[in-house]
């Protein structure tokens, strides 16, 4: 009865080996949407994670470095999938990249823009370090992959929500705002919603900040994809219209 109870708790949720798959397919099909910009030579990658885009960037020729506030704690290979990255790794933040000016060929960062307490002063950061005829690759999640989100959250955890609300405090599992029961909190903000993201994840809205600090060449859509923790409505693909990330080519004004 317990493993019963158990698995209807947990329906629709994937393991961590699951969503890593899925988002290994993601990182895979996205790297291969940014590889003929990428220049040989220095690559930075801000917000590295747990290593995959500097593991993608040496195969292709490149001498990899990477900073993120957490490395190895997020990301593709964070559950120990194989990643073996020889890099220069620091513990940093966008804001402030512990590396020496016009030092990179290829400054690259994926789905952190989204996370950074100023983006401004991040791009500018980026454009610090990026050598003058060196580019920047930079991708943020779009709100086309924010429906399935909500519509995952919905699904197969408000069961949760309302447990937490309920009996957070006594089975200790931490609390949970009424209103986050129907509408889940920012991907960005914890103090907005996703109806927060669902304005702000625009493309029109990333080419605007993106823009005031460099000139984007050539803006890519990789594919189309829900969330990789939650059930699967349907596979990735590539679609002219929809793609859940968006990523600019750029080059210093």
């Amino acid at each position: 009865m317990k493993q019963l109870l158990l698995k209807l708790y947990y329906i629709g949720s994937l393991s961590k080996e699951e969503t890593n798959k899925n988002q290994k397919l993601i990182r895979d099909v996205e790297w291969s949407g940014i590889l003929p910009y990428l220049k040989k030579g220095n690559f930075l990658d801000v917000g590295c994670g747990a290593g995959y885009a500097m593991q993608m960037a040496k195969e292709a020729g490149c001498e990899v470095f990477g900073i993120d506030p957490n490395p190895g704690g997020h990301g593709v290979g964070r559950i120990g999938s194989g990643f073996n990255v020889d890099a220069k790794v620091i513990e940093g933040y966008a804001e402030k990249i512990g590396f020496e000016s016009k030092m990179f060929d290829t400054v690259y960062s994926s789905h952190v823009l989204e996370h950074v307490n100023s983006e401004t002063e991040s791009l500018q950061e980026m454009s610090r370090v990026m050598k003058d005829e060196g580019v920047l690759i930079i991708g943020m999640p779009t709100n086309h992959i924010l429906k399935w989100k909500w519509l995952a959250y919905a699904l197969f955890t408000t069961h949760h929500k309302i447990i937490n609300l309920l009996f957070g405090r006594f089975i200790k599992v931490g609390k949970t705002k009424f209103r986050n029961i129907f509408i889940p909190e920012s991907h960005s903000i914890p103090t907005k919603t996703i109806l927060y993201d669902m304005k702000y994840y625009t493309i029109e809205n990333w080419t605007n900040i993106v823009s005031k600090e460099f000139k984007i060449i050539e803006t890519v859509l990789p594919a189309y994809y829900p969330f990789p923790e939650y059930f699967q409505f349907f596979k990735l693909h590539k679609s002219k219209t929809k793609s859940s990330s968006v990523f600019f080519v750029c080059q210093k004004k």
